[in-house]
């Protein structure tokens, strides 16, 4: 099985980042990830400050090129396994989040991992990895790592985990897809603005699908279909994952646009996936049991 190591890092999505792995569709292979802060920040007196690199933040392993994928195609993605190290890092800074005016100063807290859990000062929490930052080349300019959009990249949603398929609109050829700032654990808002930040191994699979064109990245699990929008602003956001649920539903289904917009209403559920990117994202969940498939 191919392995593509974690020094293969970009910093932003970028048609002209040359790739360093060409894998076929259906290949399964293994991409190690660093850290959102590329492992500067190691022990409880690290923090952010003066001699912090902020250049060096959300890294993705990548790019990665899928022989035969063009523009216009849907990536899909299935995430097989997450390992993650032994050892996370939580930081608060003086901005950061929704209370982040009630910062003083950056603060750092070590989260030990094992056997399934991870302890939080007295307080053991299961582990739930994730990966927070996923996508594709986009089209035209470069988009830094630390920012969601169409291609994917930071969107920060709790759902891209093990078993999950992941489904990102092509740009370019080859998608030039890359990976990173894994999370052990993180809860939905990402409200200080970091979930458990870790090094990881994933292992994954990527497949070209054909019949299903898409604008914007959409996660599929064991029981919902999740349709992601990032946006300036929520309601931006959520007009974007509104829309292409609707349409969804109204497809799969074969009922009026009417129908879909009502179904949307009472069955399914609108989530904030993160709220301290540059761009904030949210998600609608779809239950899998009213989809016709």
């Amino acid at each position: 099985m191919k392995r593509l190591t974690r020094n293969h890092s970009i910093f932003a999505m970028d048609k002209q980042n040359q790739p360093v792995l060409y894998v076929d569709s259906g290949e399964r292979f293994i991409v190690e990830t660093e850290d959102c802060f590329c492992h500067q920040i190691v022990e409880s007196d690290d923090v952010l400050n003066d001699s912090f690199d902020y250049s060096r933040v959300n890294p993705a392993t990548g790019p990665i090129f899928v022989n035969g994928c063009q523009p216009g195609d849907t990536l899909k993605v299935t995430i097989h396994k997450i390992e993650v190290e032994s050892r996370g890092v939580v930081e608060v800074y003086p901005g950061w989040g929704p209370l982040g005016n009630k910062v003083e100063k950056a603060e750092t807290k070590i989260v030990s991992i094992s056997e399934g859990w991870a302890k939080f000062g007295k307080y053991l929490l299961p582990l739930h990895p994730m990966v927070g930052v996923m996508g594709v080349a986009p089209a035209g300019e470069a988009v830094l790592c630390v920012s969601p959009g169409p291609h994917g990249g930071n969107l920060d949603t709790v759902n891209i985990a093990e078993g999950a398929e992941i489904y990102l609109p092509v740009f370019v050829s080859g998608a030039k897809l890359a990976l990173g700032d894994v999370h052990a654990i993180m809860g939905d808002g990402e409200i200080c603005g970091t979930g458990v930040e870790i090094r990881a191994e994933v292992e994954m699979k990527v497949e070209i699908c054909e019949n299903w064109q898409l604008s914007n990245p959409v996660v599929k699990t064991k029981e919902s279909y999740f349709f992601i929008g990032s946006g300036k602003t929520f309601e931006e956001a959520i007009q974007i994952a509104a829309e292409e649920s609707v349409k969804f539903i109204q497809e799969r289904n074969n009922i009026s646009w009417t129908e879909a917009y009502m179904m949307t209403s009472i069955a399914t559920d609108l989530l904030f996936s993160q709220v301290v990117n540059p761009l904030k994202t949210v998600r609608i969940r779809i239950p899998r049991k009213i989809i016709d498939e």
